[in-house]
């Protein structure tokens, strides 16, 4: 008997033992989810890297999109004034250079070549020579030089624009000289201001002091400015319509110079020596 009861003791402790391993089994797996937390600490560093690619690809599509619209409008095609002018009767020509030499006197200038209305052409070279050479006031003059650059070459019109200086018997300084010719190459007339600007546009931006840039060195805007409107010029309007040289009238003296280069409006606006005694504005809008 005592030996049957010892038995179904030991049985009955091993049975506790048992048991109690399984509930701290049952704890510990209840107390260390780790698959579960693993899981969950990669799900949400899944998700911030999800997130940072989104923002970054969102950031590189806007990216694109602005560079796609700067190109765009850089490489839209604007058609120039000068071949505008042409109004599809477009023009070719060659432009050479013929220098004339008297004394201290000499002056480059340029000859149209090649164009196949070879009256025109001639009519053309004629007024030209006449507009550069026969204007030299030789009167005391002791030195005289003129050179030219091509401003615009266009199937419409030819600009050109002339530079040099004049010194006189007397003077203490040699004068800076500026000429401009923009030449219709279908009617042979020089385009004048009046003709290819818009006159309010250029009034507004000489009076608000805004809209161009001074090309000479060393001339500051607000000093030219106050150059204008302490009487340089007492009414823009008038002052502009006399600028540019007339072929009909060569005897007249313009006011001033006008010029096209790349597509935008150069004027040359008389000055106080010390700014050059001519001063060269660009202005930035499209003919």
């Amino acid at each position: 008997m005592g030996k049957y009861l010892r038995i179904i003791s030991i049985s009955i402790l091993v049975m506790l033992a048992a048991a109690g391993c399984g509930r701290n089994a049952a704890q510990e797996e209840s107390e260390v989810p780790v698959i579960e937390d693993f899981d969950a600490l990669l799900y949400d560093q899944q998700t911030q890297v999800i997130v940072r690619d989104e923002t970054n690809a969102t950031e590189g599509e806007t990216t694109g999109e602005e560079t796609m619209a700067v190109t765009e409008e850089e490489t839209e095609m604007v058609e120039p004034y000068a071949d505008r002018a042409a109004d599809g009767n477009d023009i070719t020509y060659n432009i050479e250079t013929t220098v004339y030499e008297n004394g201290t006197v000499r002056v480059e200038y340029p000859c149209l070549a090649g164009m196949a209305d070879a009256v025109m052409q001639q009519e053309i070279n004629e007024q030209i020579r006449r507009a550069v050479v026969d204007t030299i006031q030789d009167e005391n003059l002791s030195a005289y030089e003129l050179v030219y650059e091509t401003a615009t070459k266009g199937s419409g019109i030819v600009s050109f624009i002339f530079r040099g200086t004049a010194r006189y018997t007397g003077s203490a300084y040699p004068d800076r000289i500026v000429k401009t010719l923009n030449i219709d190459l279908d009617t042979g007339k020089n385009v004048r201001l009046k003709n290819i600007s818009d006159m309010a546009y250029v009034v507004t931006c000489l009076e608000q002091a805004d809209g161009y840039t001074i090309i000479n060195e060393g001339v500051d805007m607000a000093d030219f400015s106050a150059f204008l409107n302490n009487g340089a010029m007492t009414d823009y309007a008038i002052t502009l319509l006399d600028y540019d040289v007339d072929f009909d009238n060569l005897d007249m003296v313009p006011a001033g110079f006008s010029a096209i280069r790349d597509n935008h409006l150069i004027l040359f606006i008389r000055a106080e020596h010390a700014m050059g005694d001519y001063v060269e504005l660009e202005f930035g809008k499209n003919l």
